[in-house]
């Protein structure tokens, strides 16, 4: 049996959607929520793959544009979708609290609205876990499932039904319905983000996944700086 994991953040902590394959004989789905990432390591029985939309290896210094793997995940996503993708902070600004302290370390207002999730991640992460733990970016996972960047912005009507269909498509088992039945205080689009995220975890169990860059270069942990899709 194979058990993933996609897991994206929301306000009130973390979403995973838990798929178990079994064999060919069927498919299950579970959503779970986590009050924090160290909840998510702590599962028992721990998925075969996990990929999380967050962050994982940080820059030391600012760089125009972030990472390599962000530079080019917005040359694929292309105009429309690029804005999607945030510079993640440098490793010393994790400490900021209010944006004035992060902003001289070259981070953007959308980039300091994730810090809090990127701190939690970068304390807990450590080169072993990423044999387990990827970073991905759903609008990169939909990319691949459409042939193209998606037309519209996922927190509108038609980009939700769009990614809807994508997955009901690309991920067998997967229903629309279960959007209606998420835990109260998940957003739609971290919802079906998560299942995005699923459906690569998947992909990386049976080596179909893509990575960037192909030799990912690494940060002052040893973490590898990538994302996969």
């Amino acid at each position: 049996m194979t058990r993933v994991m996609g897991v994206d953040g929301f306000r009130g902590g973390w979403v995973g959607v838990q798929i178990e394959d079994r064999n060919g004989t069927g498919r299950s789905f579970e959503t779970k929520l986590f009050a924090s990432f160290k909840d998510i390591l702590g599962l028992d029985p721990f998925p075969d793959v996990i990929a999380i939309d967050i962050p994982i290896g940080l820059l030391d210094g600012a760089g125009q544009g972030g990472r390599a793997c962000d530079r080019q995940a917005r040359r694929l996503l292309g105009p429309q979708r690029s804005s999607s993708v945030f510079s993640p902070p440098v490793r010393p600004a994790l400490g900021a609290t209010v944006y004035e302290e992060a902003r001289p370390h070259g981070l953007t207002r959308q980039g300091f609205g994730i810090l809090p999730k990127v701190r939690e991640v970068d304390e807990q992460m450590t080169p072993a876990w990423q044999k387990r733990i990827f970073e991905v970016h759903p609008e990169l996972s939909f990319r691949e499932m459409n042939g193209r960047p998606m037309s519209h912005n996922k927190k509108g009507s038609q980009g939700r039904l769009d990614r809807m269909q994508l997955l009901e498509i690309h991920l067998p088992g997967f229903s629309g319905r279960r959007l209606e039945d998420r835990p109260e205080g998940v957003g739609a689009e971290d919802y079906l983000d998560a299942c995005a995220a699923a459906w690569t975890a998947l992909r990386i169990v049976v080596c179909e996944a893509v990575r960037f860059p192909s030799d990912p270069p690494r940060d002052q942990k040893g973490l590898r700086m990538e994302i996969w899709y």
